[in-house]
């Protein structure tokens, strides 16, 4: 079990270790969650429609309508 401070800004430090662990990464988001007197602090999984756009096509439109049609014709 680790032990934290809270800063005069009320912020703290998460360990290396725990950071590490998680993958935690410079700005990464975080959610704050309370159950009972229990506060979790849980990554933020990324959205993926962030990530529409991102990533080079392998096929042009064309390619895949085409592929499409190749694999109905043979099913």
């Amino acid at each position: 079990m680790e032990t934290i401070t809270i800063s005069s800004k009320g912020q703290i430090v998460i360990p290396t270790k725990i950071r590490k662990q998680f993958g935690l990464k410079k700005g990464e988001k975080l959610i704050i969650k309370v159950e009972d007197r229990n506060i979790k602090l849980i990554p933020k999984t990324v959205d993926i429609t962030t990530l529409v756009g991102s990533v080079k096509p392998v096929f042009t439109k064309e390619e895949v309508r085409k592929k499409i049609r190749e694999m109905r014709e043979n099913w």
